[in-house]
This record gives structure tokens, C-alpha cells and sequence, in this order.
């Protein structure tokens, strides 16, 4: 799906939920947060600290990531599998 998908960390609200944006946006965040109060974590990795004033710009990369998975494993499967769903 080409799609960019934002999700908020440790939300504090039920309403912070993860957003989807076109490929085709710019986000911009700037950080108001004191300076080392703010961490910028991308894709799981570790943070570093923002400081105050500094900006965030995201967008989809030129360069495309393709996907394989085995013809025969299907992701509910696996699910089912691991979460041992349906076993007596």
C-alpha cells in the first residue's frame, strides 16, 4: 500500500492512534519540548534527543523494499500457530 504510516510511541491518550498519510506527503514536526525531553525513535531503534526548535522531516524514500514470504505460510497461520488459537 503506498502508504506512510505515523505511529505515536507510549501514547498517553486512547485517542493517539497510528495515521496514514500518501506516499506523496511531507511531514514536518517540529519539537517544543525542552531541549533532551523529546527522543526521535525510527523504526525501533535508539532514540536521540531533540532539542527545542529542532525539525523532523519524513517522506517515502525513491528507493522501493520488496517483500517475499513462503507461497504456503499465510500471516493468520502463523498466528494461530504461535498463539496456539483453536487447540482443546
Amino acid at each position: 500500500m503506498p502508504t506512510i504510516c505515523l505511529t505515536p510511541i507510549c501514547p498517553h491518550m486512547l485517542t493517539n492512534r497510528p495515521v496514514l498519510v500518501s506516499e506523496n506527503s511531507v511531514v514536518e514536526v517540529r519539537c517544543r519540548g525542552e531541549d533532551c525531553s523529546v527522543y526521535l525513535t525510527i523504526d525501533g531503534q535508539i532514540g536521540e534527543p531533540l532539542k527545542n526548535d529542532d525539525w523532523v522531516v519524513c517522506r517515502s524514500s525513491e528507493d522501493a523494499l520488496l517483500l517475499i514470504r513462503p507461497p504456503r505460510m499465510m500471516f493468520f497461520d502463523v498466528l494461530r500457530q504461535k498463539l496456539k488459537w483453536g487447540e482443546r
